[in-house]
């Protein structure tokens, strides 16, 4: 019988969390630079600082952001001529990605200090 502590689950689970900034190392560089101002190869943030403003990153028009609608078509299936359309209700809406949302209305929304 294989025994763990306690704690490792709580590391596996904070390396799944923060586990993709691996992938995307140069991209973070990138968009830290021209959405923040942040050279990180010349200045030092706390971890806990890099991981929420990374986190954050897609929130604005850079590379990550660009990844992540990148990725949300790639993984949403496309209607064709034998899939039914979805049912509408009376109301009118437009489903827009938040970066499609800030490009339609600037400024309209910001990033609070969240705790």
């Amino acid at each position: 019988m294989l025994l763990t502590a306690p704690w490792t689950d709580t590391v596996g689970e904070r390396t799944a969390q923060t586990g993709w900034v691996l992938d995307h190392l140069d991209d973070l560089d990138a968009d830290f630079l021209a959405i923040y101002g942040i050279d990180l190869e010349q200045q030092t943030i706390s971890a806990r600082r890099y991981f929420a403003l990374a986190h954050r990153l897609t929130a604005y028009s850079g590379v990550m952001a660009a990844r992540a609608e990148n990725e949300r078509e790639r993984t949403t299936p496309t209607r064709t001529s034998s899939t039914p359309a979805p049912a509408r209700d009376d109301s009118s809406s437009t489903e827009l990605s938040l970066t499609q949302f800030r490009a339609k209305f600037p400024g309209l929304v910001s990033m609070g200090q969240g705790g």
